[in-house]
């Protein structure tokens, strides 16, 4: 038999190789899907915390809103309760 036709003897060594380069691969497709999960999930959060700001906005303004007109409310009320003390003196006399 010449060395061309000869067959390799079974190497434990090359299963290995594989079985090490199989386990490897894996691993870098674990932990890019591991990086995109994470990703995904800051992109959420940064879309949850848009909304949450455009949402602090309105209750701000809203709040504002709700002062100026208590506000106006309290001059309106005190400007009746002068009018009221001035019928009032009115009337005692």
């Amino acid at each position: 038999m010449t060395s061309s036709q000869e067959k390799k003897p079974f190497s434990p060594s090359i299963v290995l190789q594989w079985l090490q380069l199989f386990v490897l691969t894996i691993g870098v497709a674990g932990f890019f899907t591991v990086l995109g999960s994470k990703n995904e999930a800051i992109n959420r959060t940064t879309a949850d915390l848009s909304e949450l700001k455009n949402i602090v906005q309105d209750l701000v303004k809203s709040q504002i809103t709700f002062a100026v007109n208590d506000g106006r409310h309290q001059e309106m009320l005190d400007d009746l309760r002068i009018r009221v003390f001035d019928l009032e003196k009115r009337s005692m006399k």
